[in-house]
């Protein structure tokens, strides 16, 4: 696995626990549970960018092989 893919999944499943150990404290923050959702939720993006730029790469790395012979 990539050393990008496996960085991604670290923070996002860092992220997780976190809103999930946040929401287990209690639900009296509300504003604080919506502010760690858009956090979490720009991780999200982040990580998606960059699975789609890791993904991108390989097949124009695979395309230029297949086009060499």
């Amino acid at each position: 696995m990539n050393g990008e893919v496996q960085f991604v999944r670290a923070m996002v499943g860092y992220a997780l626990a976190r809103a999930h150990n946040q929401r287990a404290r209690g639900r009296g923050q509300v504003g604080a549970s919506a502010l760690e959702w858009a956090i979490i939720s720009a991780i999200l993006v982040g990580a998606a960018l960059a699975i789609g730029l890791v993904v991108r790469r390989v097949i124009t790395e695979r395309t230029a092989e297949i086009d060499q012979g």
